[in-house]
């Protein structure tokens, strides 16, 4: 098993910041750019237990995964969901976006990832992983979510 978690602070703030997080596909394809759709197939009242059909582009192939919501929260100053998936039917991912509220104006992003391979064997291999592509969507996303708050604060004073 793997487990990566960084954090980043986004000059947003948390309510502009969960959208793309939860609730809006236009949004979430803005930091998770492969994603093609959604389409929940068991809703819970709870949101936790909710199943989603995720279609997701990798090259030239669609492939589709099934993501169980494992943990979610939706306070004022504080959201998080977890969500559960198969990837490729050999690792177990579990992933966990979390946002606090810093101020009205800045939000704490932390991201947790664990990688949890079916076959034990494949766990030698994730002894070599690099936290870089974590890094890399950290960085990315706060770029496009602060972009999308700027240029909603200009057509706010136009």
């Amino acid at each position: 098993m793997k487990k990566w978690k960084k954090e980043i602070l986004l000059n947003v703030p948390i309510e502009f910041a969960w959208l793309y997080f939860y609730g809006d596909i236009s949004k979430k394809k803005r930091i998770f750019p492969k994603v093609v759709d959604e389409e929940v197939i068991k809703q819970t009242e709870t949101i936790i237990g909710t199943i989603i059909n995720q279609s997701y582009q990798n090259g030239s192939l669609i492939e589709q995964y099934e993501i169980t919501i494992k943990k979610y929260t939706n306070d004022s100053n504080y959201k998080a969901i977890q969500e559960s998936f198969l990837l490729n039917n050999r690792f177990k991912m579990t992933t966990e976006y979390e946002l606090v509220s810093q101020s009205d104006k800045i939000t704490k992003f932390i991201y947790t990832s664990i990688n949890k391979p079916k076959n034990p064997l494949l766990s030698v291999f994730q002894l070599f992983g690099s936290d870089q592509v974590i890094v890399n969507f950290l960085n990315k996303a706060k770029v496009a979510i602060e972009l999308d708050f700027e240029q909603s604060q200009n057509k706010e004073v136009q």
